[in-house]
């Protein structure tokens, strides 16, 4: 196997966001032509290297560690084959001048992931959610013509949306042997994936509640940079952030009782909605009496992480 095997035409790299980034898309309607190009095409060279990652359809685990080490050097460096879909995203973010080694983070915590694993402490879930997501957000931040001094907002939006996905996923990545909550946070994976009594789904669900309030945090935080990026792009940020943070509070909503008898995600009525609600809010500044600094309280560990946006936490 081979990322050719496994790469899209060019010309399909708006169906392989519509297809599978149900909610992100409903949103990147609302970007301007260039930047829904430039972020289409992101998204199926990191829904690419996420598959390989996850799904053992594709291969044996060292076939597809493989892949993924062939995709980043693609992506990385000039090929023979310029139209190959890792060559045409590595130029992009190269023309964008995104940093090497935020590319080289994403698909080597995508490897380190590729194994069953139990999170231990929240720092590692943070690292985590930053390596595999918080980078997508800094790629996605120049193609939306937001500032370097928005970094540390789209990290935080990259983030929050992951540790959304982990509340919805539980039982998924129990499936695939992962488990993202923290074992310092009291719960087990077999408890996560499927409590057997009362009390484990208690605990289970407080946790989920717990990973689902931190990603509050992360989202207030992004918010408040949201007003960085051009007027052209902001409204579809505007609506992913909403739309992902639907689904947490959708999982809230439906409560213990429901969880663990399906995956949680939103009708189209319920998109429709919230993209409704989103676009009626006036475009001003986001405001609130207070948004916690997730920078310094939550990520201040990262700050030597090869790619890592430092400026803020100087």
């Amino acid at each position: 196997m081979t990322p050719a095997t496994l790469t899209p035409l060019s010309t399909d790299f708006h169906a392989v966001m519509n297809h599978h980034a149900k909610s992100f898309s409903w949103a990147a309607r609302f970007l301007s032509p260039v930047a829904r190009r430039d972020a289409a095409l992101l998204y199926a060279f990191a829904r690419t290297a996420d598959d390989l990652a996850d799904e053992a359809d594709l291969g044996p685990q060292q076939v597809r560690i493989t892949a993924l080490r062939e995709l980043l050097e693609q992506a990385l460096k000039p090929v023979s084959n310029p139209s190959s879909l890792a060559n045409q995203a590595g130029s992009m973010l190269r023309r964008y001048g995104v940093p090497d080694a935020v590319l080289e983070t994403f698909v080597d915590s995508l490897k380190t992931d590729a194994d069953a694993r139990h999170i231990d402490t929240i720092e590692n879930l943070l690292l985590f959610a930053y390596g595999v997501a918080g980078t997508v957000g800094q790629m996605m931040r120049p193609l939306l013509g937001a500032p370097t001094s928005a970094n540390s907002h789209a990290v935080a939006l990259g983030v929050a949306m992951q540790l959304t996905n982990i509340a919805r996923d539980v039982v998924e990545d129990a499936h695939r042997g992962r488990c993202y909550i923290p074992i310092e946070w009291g719960v087990s994976a077999a408890s996560m994936s499927a409590p057997q009594s009362d009390s484990e789904v208690t605990l289970a669900f407080a946790a989920i509640q717990r990973l689902l309030s931190l990603a509050d945090d992360f989202y207030a935080f992004a918010r408040a940079g949201i007003s960085g990026i051009p007027r052209h792009n902001r409204r579809a940020i505007r609506i992913a952030a909403a739309l992902y943070q639907g689904i947490g509070r959708k999982i809230l909503r439906r409560g213990s009782r429901l969880y663990w008898q399906g995956r949680t995600y939103l009708t189209p009525l319920e998109k429709l909605g919230l993209l409704s609600k989103t676009l009626l809010l006036p475009d001003t500044p986001f405001k609130t009496r207070f948004v916690r600094d997730v920078w310094h309280t939550d990520l201040k560990h990262l700050a030597g992480v090869p790619g890592f946006p430092n400026e803020r936490l100087s």
